[in-house]
Parts: C-alpha cells; structure tokens; sequence
C-alpha cells in the first residue's frame, strides 16, 4: 500500500485498505501445507480422501478450484446468507452484538471534514454505529461520547455487563497524533466505560506500541480473556493473533501468541469467540478461496485441535472477515467486498441451518499444535488501517 494523505493536511498516514495488515495477494502461503507440501483433509464429500497434493504458484487456480468444487457445493445449504439495508456506498464491516442491537464500524458519515483517499476514491473516516432495526438509513446513530473522534474507530467488543467497550482507533488521545518513528500513524486499542447514556473514560491498554500495532479485539464470553490482533515482536507472520488475560482489578496479563496452528506467514485477524466459547478469524495464510476467508477452530479428540475454513457461501473468492455467531440462536453476520454489495465493504446476515462440527465432513483441516492464545503482524513499513 501506498502513503496517504488525509485532506487537511494535518497527518500522513501509511493506512492499507479496510481490513487489518491486508494486502490483495493472489498467493497462499506454503507455511499452510506443511513441510511436504501435503495438507491433511477430512472425508471430503464421503470419499475416502485423507490427503491432497499441493503444488506451487502456477497450481494456485487448481486449489481454488478444489475448494470451489469440493466445498461449497456441499456447505452451501448449511448457512443462508442475506443482504441487509443498512449497508451503505462506503465501507461497513465489524459487526459485534450489544444488548440486542448491532454496532458496527463505518465510513458513512457525510458530515465529517476529515477525509482520506483510499484505493482512489475519498470516504470518510471509520466510526462507530449501532442499530436495532435493518431499514435502510433509518435507527442508525453513531455511538455517543468521547468514543468517535476524526481518525478511525473499528472492531468494538462489550464486556458481558454492558458496561465496557473495547475498540480500535488510530494512535490519537486527548486530542493528540502520534506517530512510528518511521513515522506512521498506527493502531491501538482502546477501552470506555458506559456513564449516563455516553461512552467516557476512555484509555489506551498497556500493552499498546507506537511502534507496533493492535487492534481488533474480541472478550471471550465471561469476559476473563481478550483476544485480539497485532504484528508485535515474536510474530509468525504478516499479522498474527494475540489473547491477554483481563484480572478482575481491570488490570491485564502478558499477551501471548496463539502459536503456528493459527498464525501462518500471511495474515490472521479479526477474532471472534462465540457464547460457546469456539473461536472464529479471518486468515489469507491458510488454505481458501482467494483474499481473507474465515475459519474456524474445533476439538479434535485425536490431535486436540483443527483449523477448518468455513466454506461458501461464508466465503468466497473476495475478502471475507469480521465474522460474529450467536451460536444458541444460530445466527450472525459477516463482512465481505464480494461481488454484488453495495459499497466497498458490505455487511452481510446469516442463518445457521447445520451444526458447525459437520464441517468436519467436508472441509480441509489444517494439522498442527493448539495454544490457548493468538498474535497478528503486517508488512514492514506499512501502516496498519482497518
């Protein structure tokens, strides 16, 4: 990505496009096929198919193919997915559930002054929104407070008493920019607190750099853990996943990494941890479709733990994130720029018609080891955006 300039002139900033450390590559990851170029599947479609040749770059149309012929078909009944209303021409994407409405992130906004060229074309800056109703332009407010300011606003999380919030925001407090000393401006995450009707209070974590980035963060349902995105020292690849224990004084552990079952030499972001407790993120460095797809982690009583792309119509050959699922209601939604939307970033709502665990049946498991934990990264000298 190149430098960009907001419109005032105020800050350069070195922001990539809408979704955390992402760059439009064509190609996988060969960390994601193991050392011998094998990946490890499961019985796809019935078939008594237990593994599948990977070959390099000029392959890479057969995998996505394989996946396209062998996966969607046989998962595309088991979501039902929808466009929604609220979607705007601009960017809308991170959706995250708060007491029975939908906040989510967006550069919507046609009253801001501050504006930055992205991709060639200008829009807003991101900020926070919620709404209980899907009718188009109507029942959607930006969150009220100190929470929205004239950079960025992404990815908000809510502790489970409603209480607190926990953000992305470009590296600006108390009216103040800050700056790598390559001089770009990067990403921190933030929490507030809920005071009369307002998000106030609010403070940057300990564990944010100006020299590195985190963002996108995401409690584990009792609200004890949060994870989160980042490309701190000790990162497997471009972007990695990160969790941090949360201590009931409000103060916070030392981020680990989730270690390589998740983390690949490309890009994992965006986690999510379901009311069940399973964990969902957004990976180019595994096996998939093309750009981000989501995936998904489940128990393995032989290994302990495998990594399973979500499949179509979840994903597709464009970039696929910020995915969120009340698994008791079976229901959630996810953002996409495929084809057919109606901006940059689209959010899109889904219904869960199959268990989860019968992708099993049918998708590509990633094999490897399982920590508790996770970690993300970009590319040097870039500047993370959302």
């Amino acid at each position: 990505m190149t430098l960009q300039k907001n419109l005032l002139g105020l800050v350069f900033f070195c922001l990539m496009n809408s979704t955390f450390s992402q760059q439009k590559n064509s190609a996988l990851v060969d960390n994601s096929l193991g050392q011998d170029g094998v990946v490890e599947t499961a019985n796809l479609n019935d078939q008594d198919t237990s593994s599948m040749i990977i070959a390099h770059d000029k392959q890479l149309s057969k995998r996505y193919r394989f996946l396209s012929d062998r996966i969607s078909k046989p998962l595309a009944a088991n979501f039902v997915v929808k466009t929604l209303p609220f979607n705007s021409k601009n960017s809308d994407y991170a959706p995250s559930f708060y007491n029975g409405e939908l906040v989510f992130a967006s550069s919507r906004s046609k009253k801001s002054v501050t504006m930055i060229l992205q991709e060639g074309s200008n829009e807003p800056f991101l900020d926070l929104y919620r709404t209980n109703r899907n009718i188009a332009n109507k029942g959607i407010t930006k969150l009220k407070g100190s929470i929205n300011t004239k950079f960025h606003e992404s990815s908000a999380t809510f502790s489970p008493d409603g209480k607190t919030v926990y953000f992305t925001r470009n590296n600006y407090v108390k009216r103040k920019i800050k700056s790598s000393t390559k001089g770009c401006v990067l990403l921190k995450i933030y929490k507030a607190t809920y005071d009369n009707g307002k998000w106030k209070n609010v403070q940057e974590l300990p564990f944010n750099s100006d020299e590195y980035s985190t963002a996108h963060p995401a409690l584990s349902p009792d609200g004890k853990f949060l994870y989160f995105a980042s490309d701190m020292p000790g990162s497997y690849g471009k972007s990695d996943i990160y969790v941090v224990a949360v201590h009931k004084d409000g103060s916070f552990g030392t981020p680990e990494n989730l270690g390589s079952l998740i983390n690949s030499e490309g890009r994992e972001t965006f986690p999510y941890i379901s009311d069940k407790g399973r964990l969902f993120f957004a990976s180019d460095g595994h096996l998939g479709f093309g750009g981000l797809d989501i995936f998904m982690v489940l128990p393995n009583k032989q290994s302990g733990w495998k990594v399973y792309n979500m499949g179509a119509p979840i994903n597709s050959n464009k970039d696929d994130f910020t995915f969120i699922i009340n698994e008791k209601e079976r229901m959630g939604y996810f953002a996409s720029n495929r084809d057919g939307g109606k901006g940059g970033d689209d959010i899109y709502g889904f219904k869960q018609m199959a268990a989860l665990e019968e992708y099993q049946h049918y998708v590509p498991e990633i094999k490897s080891k399982i920590k508790r934990y996770i970690e993300l990264k970009p590319d040097e000298g870039e500047i993370t955006s959302f």
